[in-house]
């Protein structure tokens, strides 16, 4: 071999052990910066399709994009779901805007930091026999719909004071019906879709997908599906929100921050990419093919879709339909011991910003 061909040889040589180098470097460099991403908890109230936001971002990997490895828990409830908040044995709380007021009031020092379903999402689910007699649909008037609850024997509700509780005294006041004439049952929500299949109860309010599995074995109907944003008082309106410490966001914004826009981007693709996101539920170990069947999961996403937003940023005047559904329902029993609307004191977009 010439000597002009050992300097090409060993030049290649040294040339592959560089890129070599570069690889491994790189790859390890990668691998610790995973490994490096700051985790956190964040914790559902419950596992329904309200928080659809959360889980296509879950399941797109959209914190690690952002810079967070999350661990996404349900808690069981809106109360465990914020006191593990408060307790910091959790970061964050995807819970009830109207939940996450009366946790103020009670002096917990929370804020929310972004919103991901801006209507009121439960659906009015009445039993179909009822639905029949009257022979309505959910495309008759609004008004026909609201005056069936008036007609209502028994109605299924999760507990005293909860939003599906609350929301039947709102509506049948708005159709200047009586709300102290209706008949309620406390159940808690696992008891609710058995209670009306077997005819205990006439109606309960849940969010997506509990009614639609009574619709779907044909003895209930979701005759009014609050998430597609037929009442103005409830559309709009910030009503599943992100909810952290105010000292926790403060020491940690960059941590808030990815976390609140993570979410945010799951809201978007399910308004922007319709059927990557509902790929990308679907495949969510909650919504999968052994979880739901294909019609109870297309029913159910087609009644949430409506009600994410394009980005979660919030305003004043969504909150101030918090505020004013939250006091006229009487989740609020003190109407003299409210909170302000503005920025800053229940809410702050300084996290999530606004839409890119």
């Amino acid at each position: 071999m010439t000597q002009k061909g050992r300097f090409y040889k060993n030049r290649a040589i040294d040339l592959i052990g560089l890129v070599t180098l570069v690889l491994f470097f790189g790859t390890t460099l990668e691998i610790q910066a995973q490994k490096e991403l700051p985790e956190v908890r964040v914790l559902t109230a419950v596992s329904n399709m309200a928080f659809s936001a959360i889980w296509v971002a879950e399941q797109l990997n959209f914190f690690e994009e952002e810079g967070v490895k999350a661990t996404i828990v349900v808690a069981g409830g809106g109360s465990p779901c914020l006191s593990a908040v408060v307790g910091r044995s959790a970061e964050f709380c995807a819970v009830s805007s109207e939940g996450m007021i009366l946790a103020r009031l009670a002096g917990a020092p929370l804020i929310a930091i972004q919103v991901h379903s801006r209507n009121l999402t439960l659906g009015v689910t009445v039993r179909r026999e009822i639905v029949d007699r009257f022979g309505l649909s959910r495309e008759s008037p609004l008004e026909d719909r609201l005056k069936v609850l008036t007609q209502l024997e028994t109605i299924g509700v999760t507990s005293p004071g909860a939003s599906s509780h609350q929301i039947f005294k709102f509506l049948v006041r708005k159709i200047g019906g009586d709300p102290e004439k209706l008949k309620f049952v406390f159940l808690g929500s696992a008891q609710l879709p058995s209670s009306l299949v077997n005819n205990v109860i006439d109606a309960f309010a849940q969010s997506p997908p509990t009614g639609e599995g009574t619709e779907a074995v044909g003895r209930g109907y979701v005759l009014i599906p609050l998430a597609r944003g037929e009442i103005p008082e409830l559309t709009n309106y910030p009503y599943e929100v992100l909810v952290a410490r105010s000292d926790s966001v403060r020491q940690n914004p960059e941590v808030a921050r990815a976390v609140a826009r993570a979410i945010s981007r799951g809201g978007a693709l399910i308004r922007k990419q319709p059927e990557q996101a509902k790929a990308a539920l679907r495949s969510h170990r909650l919504f999968n093919s052994e979880r739901l069947d294909q019609a109870v999961f297309d029913l159910a996403y087609s009644m949430i879709a409506d009600a994410m937003p394009l980005w979660g940023d919030m305003t004043e005047e969504g909150w101030q339909k918090v505020l004013d559904f939250a006091t006229g329902a009487g989740i609020i029993e003190d109407p003299m011991k409210t909170l302000s609307p503005a920025e800053g004191v229940l809410w702050t977009n300084q996290f999530v910003g606004k839409a890119p």
